[in-house]
């Protein structure tokens, strides 16, 4: 095993017990291999800040029209928008915030489409509450950041410990996006910077 592989062994296993220091290592290393730049991690962050687009996700549904005048619910949505705390209402993060009912949809059908029922999440405290997502939030990263996460900290050497290590987290789409997701690993091989063993599936 390289240093490079050994680098985060004494980290928590966890990353939700991760300290900033921890969090403040991994960009350095990364940056240091020339995966990203602190430009594009500045580009990224940025994106993540920006708001919800309420315009086209609530602004332009029918149900929510129906409560006001013809041309009107634009203003009355940028309104209740310029008013919420710019923060997700359960985590408090910036990052990737959503227009979300309070009372769901499924409780109430259309008549939860009210600018009185809506609240900012972000999009994993958002997945948190869907029936559909059993277990949303019970992952400290969003899917995408995760499945790298565990390709740069943990580094398998295998496809299948990838996916392993994957499931374990908690992660649960189909195994396409964990093929999808390796071929990081594939890349970074080539370029000499990730060990494959020669008993990866892929």
């Amino acid at each position: 095993m390289s240093k490079e592989d050994d680098l985060f062994a004494d980290y928590p296993e966890f990353d939700s017990e991760w300290t900033e220091e921890h969090w403040v290592n991994l960009l350095q290393y990364l940056v240091s291999r020339g995966h990203i730049s602190f430009r594009e991690i500045a580009s990224a962050a940025l994106g993540q800040l920006n708001p919800s687009q309420v315009g086209t996700s609530v602004a332009s549904k029918r149900t929510f029209q129906a409560g006001f005048p013809k041309r009107g619910v634009w203003a009355a949505v940028r309104r209740w928008h310029f008013e919420q705390s710019g923060r997700c209402a359960d985590c408090g993060t910036m990052l990737q915030l959503q227009a979300d009912h309070i009372e769901t949809r499924q409780d109430l059908g259309d008549a939860a489409d009210q600018l009185t029922n809506l609240t900012l999440r972000c999009r994993r405290c958002n997945v948190v509450r869907r029936p559909s997502h059993k277990k949303g939030g019970l992952t400290f990263l969003t899917t995408e950041s995760a499945l790298m996460w565990i390709l740069f900290t943990r580094r398998p050497t295998t496809y299948q410990e990838y996916e392993g290590l994957c499931r374990a987290y908690g992660l649960t789409m189909s195994s396409i996006r964990f093929q999808e997701a390796w071929a990081r690993a594939r890349w970074l091989a080539k370029e000499g910077q990730y060990t494959i063993s020669p008993d990866s599936l892929l």
